[in-house]
């Protein structure tokens, strides 16, 4: 009689397991740069924010800049926290895989650039200049909805 562990078979449990943690591994518990990134934005989106407070005197005023504070908040704060926080747990609870490389730069650029164009066309009076940056923004929903999907909608351990 074999004392021996019974050695795994090829594509059983055991080999999904490991799979699974490497997966884990390469996932560490920090914060990747790019959602590290996202969430120092977040932080500077809100101080932004913030000024509306002083300048319109009340989050409830009618000031025809109320718009644009309240869409840094949302698009800049909110959005870019969603973005950082997302990006960084949602992996942890599936074992799967999040899109990186030129993906999350590129939702980032569109995110910044839409809220700008999206403030800054409210504070000119500009109609065009808001509606580039809400396309410009939801271009960048669009792109995190594609970094996310195999991350939700994939098997365990990053195998589809």
């Amino acid at each position: 009689m074999s004392t021996a562990a019974p050695q795994p078979t090829a594509g059983g449990p055991a080999e999904a397991r490991l799979g699974a943690e490497a997966a884990m591994a390469q996932m560490g518990m920090t914060f990747s740069r790019d959602n590290r990134c996202f969430i120092v934005a977040a932080q500077v989106y809100l101080m932004l924010a913030g000024l509306g407070l002083p300048i319109n005197g009340s989050l409830l005023s009618d000031s025809a800049s109320r718009p644009a504070f309240l869409h840094l908040f949302t698009l800049g704060f909110l959005l870019m926290m969603i973005y950082g926080i997302g990006g960084h747990m949602l992996p942890r609870f599936t074992g799967n895989p999040i899109r990186e490389g030129a993906w999350p730069w590129l939702q980032m650029g569109l995110v910044h650039a839409g809220a700008a164009s999206f403030v800054a066309g409210y504070f000119a009076g500009w109609h065009g200049l808001v509606v580039a940056g809400a396309i410009l923004a939801w271009l960048s929903l669009a792109m995190f909805a594609a970094r996310v999907w195999p991350v939700l909608w994939g098997s365990p351990g990053g195998t589809r």
